[in-house]
């Protein structure tokens, strides 16, 4: 006996094969752009979140990382000299600097929203 497909079903088939190619070219992760040392290393910091959290930023070698407190450590990917993302969990991390050039402040944009965390130890 021969079963037909659904037309849904047989449709969604035809679309997933059509816009795969495309899809996979979406999901691959950014090359991400090579930010200098020294740049880097301005970035370096605590930035307090609320009273009893905070945002830690280091070094480990070339990469720049990022842990919240009570946090798993996650690397920075670099979109430009100051904007960067944790690929993992869809956060991006934009340093901001004062009118005297520091960085004094990071802002975090989870799930569209964003959060200002102002540097402890400029």
């Amino acid at each position: 006996m021969h079963r037909s497909w659904p037309l849904p079903l047989l449709l969604t088939l035809a679309m997933t094969a059509a816009y795969a190619p495309a899809y996979a070219q979406q999901a691959q992760p950014l090359a991400g752009v090579i930010v200098s040392e020294g740049t880097l290393d301005t970035y370096v910091g605590r930035y307090a979140l609320a009273r009893d959290s905070e945002l830690r930023v280091w070094r480990e070698g070339q990469d720049l990382m990022v842990q919240a407190t009570g946090q798993e450590a996650w690397p920075l990917l670099a979109e430009s000299e100051s904007v960067f993302h944790v690929q993992a969990l869809q956060v991006k991390v934009t340093f901001g600097e004062n009118a005297h050039g520091e960085i004094d402040h990071v802002v975090l944009m989870v799930d569209g929203r964003e959060r200002k965390a102002l540097r402890r130890n400029l």
